[in-house]
């Protein structure tokens, strides 16, 4: 564990003086373990720049918010920190950490943000999603090194299963119906049978339908930044995830453009894009306002891409295409072929980075007056440096001194 920044062994030692135990939990935990058992060297741990530590303080009297308060007087740590549920995001220039008081929860319906209360490590490991995310590390150092494995994680890894710690974790949570066929998809692991029979049933009762709008989105997100994305999104399908969220059904087509998307490289935010102008999602669903401005040019593009075609002028193709969002033109253009292909690669590549040489107070000391005119002026030497009537500023100077002598 030496290779920990020591932020991380900070916080274990703040945790030990006063009396209470801490542990590295998480996904870095699974990975680590994971790589130990397929003999692969570890050393990327020391490279990671998130963290998870769970804290127990049940023994002390002090609370997280003082141990927040305390790194940043001694390492000038910020920190976000969320009472309801006794955790905390800390930031430092090398790493982000994420803080939590080792806790139990209780889910008082289904679907929804659960209750919590502290306890101790093995409780706050139960309410976990999976056995190979059951998995914690001591840091104190009576302990260091502890591998705390309640639930058979390790056994899992070895056997490369994703296993459920009780049959009430799709109920209680049904995000983690995403979050089983993602990591079965990414590790190539198995889900034990059993685990399969409960998340079946949880699509079948309709569990899903019970999501809100950001816990949906928040699980596609993730799934976009994937390398297997397009894996784990037909395994959506064939399970029912779309159906059980929104009744809805793939259109036609709509795998075999993620499948020229991702074969293109495209995944995180496009990819992130692409699903939102596919996917039934309407105002309810908390998209910024970037977001919905590219999702709605892409499922416009028809009426543009006809007028696109038929384009011969530089100038009117960027006329057509600088109102839509880079970012959706970026989607588009893998989708798209042919004619259309060619002018948006035109555009990304050469026509959005052209600028007239003279600017408005170049003009202006040609005697062009500060007005409407002034904005035609730049409009039409832009169409005239667009489409190679002008390759200068001594052409554009040309251009629009005859132009103001034919007081055009």
């Amino acid at each position: 564990m030496t290779r920990l920044p020591q932020s991380c062994h900070l916080i274990a030692e703040i945790i030990e003086n006063w009396g209470g135990r801490s542990y590295l939990v998480g996904g870095l935990v699974r990975d680590w373990l994971y790589r130990s058992l397929e003999n692969v060297p570890a050393d990327s741990i020391g490279n990671a720049q998130d963290f998870d530590i769970a804290v127990d303080l049940r023994a002390t009297n002090r609370t997280l918010l003082q141990l927040l308060k305390q790194l940043h007087r001694r390492i000038g740590a910020t920190y976000v920190y969320y009472h309801r549920f006794l955790t905390a995001t800390l930031h430092l220039p090398e790493e982000r950490i994420d803080l939590a008081h080792t806790r139990d929860e209780i889910y008082p319906f289904p679907a929804v943000l659960p209750e919590v209360k502290p306890a101790g490590i093995e409780r706050d490991l139960k309410r976990r999603d999976f056995t190979i995310n059951a998995l914690a590390i001591e840091l104190t150092k009576h302990g260091m090194g502890k591998v705390i494995d309640p639930y058979g994680g390790q056994q899992d890894l070895r056997q490369r299963l994703v296993r459920v710690i009780h049959p009430e974790s799709f109920v209680d949570d049904p995000t983690r119906i995403f979050r089983c066929l993602r990591f079965g998809i990414r590790f190539g692991f198995e889900i034990e049978s059993g685990t399969l029979y409960l998340l079946r049933r949880a699509v079948k009762d309709g569990y899903l339908a019970l999501l809100t709008p950001e816990r949906v989105l928040y699980e596609l997100r993730c799934i976009s930044k994937e390398e297997s994305a397009l894996k784990m999104l037909e395994a959506l399908f064939r399970e029912g995830v779309f159906a059980g969220c929104w009744r809805w059904f793939p259109p036609r087509g709509f795998f075999t453009e993620l499948t020229r998307l991702t074969q293109a490289g495209i995944r995180d935010e496009l990819l992130y894009l692409y699903l939102l102008s596919r996917l039934p999602i309407d105002n309810r669903f908390p998209l910024t306002k970037e977001e919905r401005q590219a999702q709605a040019a892409i499922r416009s593009f028809t009426a543009i891409e006809t007028r696109l075609r038929r384009a011969r002028k530089r100038s009117t193709m960027y006329r057509l295409l600088k109102p839509v969002p880079v970012p959706a033109l970026k989607v588009l253009r893998v989708l798209k072929g042919g004619a259309t292909r060619r002018k948006l690669d035109l555009f990304l590549n050469e026509l959005i980075a052209v600028k007239p040489d003279l600017k408005p107070l170049d003009l202006l000391a040609l005697g062009v007056k500060p007005d409407p005119q002034l904005g035609k002026i730049i409009e039409r030497l832009l169409c005239a440096r667009l489409d190679r009537r002008v390759r200068n500023r001594d052409e554009e100077l040309a251009l629009t001194r005859r132009w103001l002598t034919r007081n055009v």
